[in-house]
């Protein structure tokens, strides 16, 4: 019998979070493919056509979580309408949010990207592909607004704003304090750098605050940093004049 195009989405969908309960309750080492496959409901063999490896069932859930945030962002239907330091924001928010129920499988893929950089590297292209797609957009169109001046580099933003993601949720995933109250000051001060950094044009300062959260993982002097920026907390006050922004990715479903 021929399975339909949502017959198949219904059953990718199953395998991925099968995997997300297995793999987060045995490890990635001691979880296998034909235990994942019997939560799911399908036979030792279909899982394979969906997914040839363990490695990329994992990595695929990673995927499916950007896709889940940047519909989540297309459904607000005024995000267009949020300054850039908004957007980026609410793009870090969605992220965590997305990612909360399997924080402890997002803890196993980055165990297994920390011991196979370079496999992870490929597996997770599609992965950096839509969040960077989503920064771009975002960038793009508060440019064309005149809410920010045109940005050197602009092509290699979106990927530093990748890794300053990723050095986020690696926090996180130690966070231990009450409702993750650290990371969610991690987020905001950070951002606000982040927003005024784009505002005046900085790209060499933005480098080195990436760098910067790297290296440290603390947040012991990001008030110094804030005092910097004092005269231009309003990331939407530039004095240039601004038009209506574009709708984000387009307006239109993927």
């Amino acid at each position: 019998m021929k399975i339909n195009e949502q017959e198949k989405q219904k059953t990718h969908q199953k395998i991925l979070e099968a995997a997300v309960d297995v793999i987060s309750e045995k490890g990635f080492k001691s979880a296998s493919m034909r235990e994942i496959a019997r939560r799911a409901g399908v036979g030792d063999a279909t899982i394979y056509n969906y997914f040839p490896s363990k490695e990329k069932l994992l990595y695929g859930y990673c995927e499916y979580v950007q896709h889940q945030v940047m519909e989540s962002l297309k459904s607000i239907e005024d995000f267009h309408e949020y300054s850039l330091h908004e957007q980026l924001q609410q793009l870090i928010d969605t992220e965590l949010q997305t990612w909360l129920p399997a924080r402890e499988f997002l803890q196993e893929v980055f165990k297994l990207t920390y011991y196979s950089p370079a496999s992870a590297m490929s597996h997770l292209a599609e992965t950096k592909r839509l969040n960077v797609s989503m920064v771009k957009d975002m960038l793009g169109a508060a440019i064309e607004a005149g809410e920010i001046p045109d940005q050197p580099y602009q092509e290699l933003l979106p990927r530093l704003f990748w890794d300053y993601q990723t050095g986020v949720l690696a926090y996180w995933l130690k966070d231990d304090s009450a409702d993750f109250a650290n990371t969610t000051q991690l987020v905001d001060k950070s951002m606000l750098i982040i927003a005024n950094i784009l505002q005046q044009g900085l790209v060499g300062k933005s480098m080195d605050l990436i760098s910067f959260l790297f290296r440290t993982h603390v947040m012991s002097h990001f008030d110094s940093f804030v005092s910097l920026f004092d005269t231009a907390k309003d990331v939407t006050c530039s004095g240039t004049a601004k038009s209506a922004k574009r709708q984000f990715m387009g307006g239109d479903d993927e």
